[in-house]
């Protein structure tokens, strides 16, 4: 009798992906730390592709070992590069990385970008779709706004403010630039974690009966406050 003991299936999902535009490694380590330490919560220990499409004839000059070996004392998980030159697979093998193949059919979140008017924040995202466990918005340079509801696993991170028109799950991190402005705005609050300009609070954490409920979360100081909308 033939007993399964595992199975290998592809399977879709929603990683960060580190776009290159430079081959130089300190210049790199400087804004990845930057990032990191911004939203500590958000990167760390988070899977990580690699895409080389922006570097043109620079991939020559890039270390992979040591690129990989940066990520990893960073705390990401390197998990491939992507727009690698196949005329240096084999460079690329030799340094332990995985080649992975642009996919033609990933998920992509439609979108419809508008302007906001007398204000320096002026894009605003806007999502019609539910968003699902494993996906990601990541918007660093406005609002989000979300017509349905957010499941759990799911993650916001938005340089502005943050809009559900639905329930609330998932983590999700406005102002992730330092807008101590930015607020998160929801018709019901089941949210995992809620962070404003590197403010972070569990939900579990916070002692209000405004769970469930139409809320909206901002920034006073150096506490997160919850109010009913």
């Amino acid at each position: 009798m033939n007993k399964c003991v595992i199975e290998v299936k592809g399977e879709m999902s929603v990683l960060n992906v580190l776009h290159l535009y430079s081959a130089n490694l300190a210049d790199i380590e400087a804004t990845l730390r930057q990032q990191r330490d911004r939203l500590p919560q958000a990167f760390e220990q988070s899977p990580l592709i690699v895409d080389c499409q922006k570097l043109d004839d620079n991939y020559l000059e890039l270390d992979l070992i040591q690129l990989k070996q940066l990520l990893l004392d960073l705390k990401f998980i390197p998990v491939g590069l992507r727009h690698w030159p196949e005329a240096q697979q084999a460079q690329a093998l030799d340094a332990n990385w995985a080649l992975l193949r642009q996919h033609k059919s990933a998920p992509v979140i439609e979108t419809k970008p508008t302007r906001r008017k007398n204000t320096t924040i002026s894009d605003i995202e806007i999502v019609e779709k539910p968003l699902r466990s494993g996906q990601q918005i990541y918007h660093p340079q406005g609002d989000v706004v979300l017509f349905q509801h957010t499941s759990a696993g799911s993650e916001i991170l938005a340089g502005g403010s943050v809009h559900v028109y639905g329930s609330l799950r998932g983590r999700v991190l406005a102002g992730i630039n330092g807008d101590t402005q930015a607020r998160i705005f929801c018709q019901k609050l089941n949210a995992e974690l809620v962070a404003i300009a590197g403010h972070y609070r569990l939900l579990d954490d916070i002692e209000t009966d405004l769970k469930g409920q139409p809320a909206m979360v901002w920034l006073e100081g150096e506490r997160l406050r919850i109010s009913p909308m």
